[in-house]
C-alpha cells in the first residue's frame, strides 16, 4: 500500500487551476455555501490571483490599467492633476 502521506506528482495548484479559471470567479461565495464538506474554496483561489498579480505581474489585460494607477496614484480612478486646482484658487481668495 502507498504512503498517501509522501505524495507528490511535482505539481502545484497553478498546473492544476487554469489563470482563466482564476480569475473567472466572482467572488460570490456560492462555493463556499455549496461546499457539501465544509471547506472555503474561495480562499485558495483570492490568494492565487494576488500570488500571480503581486509576484508575477500577471492577471487580465482589462486590469492592468487600474493596477498601474494603484501603483502610481495610489488611487484607481486615474485623476488628472489638474482636477485639484479649483480648491487651490478658493483657498488663495
Amino acid at each position: 500500500m502507498p504512503d498517501v502521506h509522501n505524495f507528490d506528482d511535482g505539481l502545484s495548484l497553478f498546473d492544476r487551476i487554469t489563470p482563466e479559471e482564476i480569475n473567472a470567479c466572482t467572488t460570490c461565495n456560492a462555493c463556499v455555501e455549496a461546499c457539501p464538506v465544509l471547506i472555503d474554496p474561495l480562499e485558495p483561489i483570492l490568494q492565487m490571483r494576488r500570488y500571480q498579480i503581486l509576484m508575477d505581474s500577471k492577471g487580465p489585460a482589462e486590469w492592468v490599467p487600474m493596477f498601474n494607477a494603484l501603483e502610481s496614484s495610489g488611487a484607481v480612478w486615474q485623476v488628472p492633476e489638474a482636477r485639484s486646482k479649483w480648491i487651490e484658487q478658493i483657498s488663495e481668495k
